[in-house]
């Protein structure tokens, strides 16, 4: 094995380490953030790419939402904002390496004129609509 190649095998490694540390670190955190449905499904569909205009036609949740959840992410570690790689924000790990079932989670209660949970109404701070 050349100088090149061991030089990005241990770089690699070192990644594969990093990533494994974040996670579990990351674990407690996600669970209390990533706490419904909805808020955990807008995070599996952070790739970099999506804009959160996309995402909020994919999942049903308004677009300020999909945008203050994001940035909420991003102040917690989970996901990284936008930069000159990703032009959107980018999840940093996956529901399983932070040990979040998606099928397990409650999901956020609609109202019951069938309209979207957050239509006409403010969200708090964590992102739901207040009680």
């Amino acid at each position: 094995m050349n100088s090149d190649d061991e030089t990005k095998k241990l770089l690699s490694d070192i990644r594969s380490y990093l990533r494994i540390a974040a996670a579990i670190s990351s674990k407690q955190t996600a669970a209390r953030v990533l706490d419904s449905y909805e808020k955990a499904l807008t995070y599996t569909k952070l790739d970099g790419t999506t804009s959160t205009y996309k995402i909020a036609d994919a999942t049903g949740v308004p677009q300020r939402t999909v945008l203050n959840w994001a940035d909420e992410y991003v102040r917690y570690g989970l996901a990284s904002p936008p930069n000159d790689f990703y032009q959107s924000h980018r999840a940093l790990f996956s529901l399983s390496e932070l040990g979040i079932d998606l099928t397990t989670l409650r999901k956020r209660k609609r109202p019951e004129d069938g309209s979207s949970p957050t239509s006409g109404t403010t969200l708090n701070a964590q992102g739901d609509v207040p009680a």
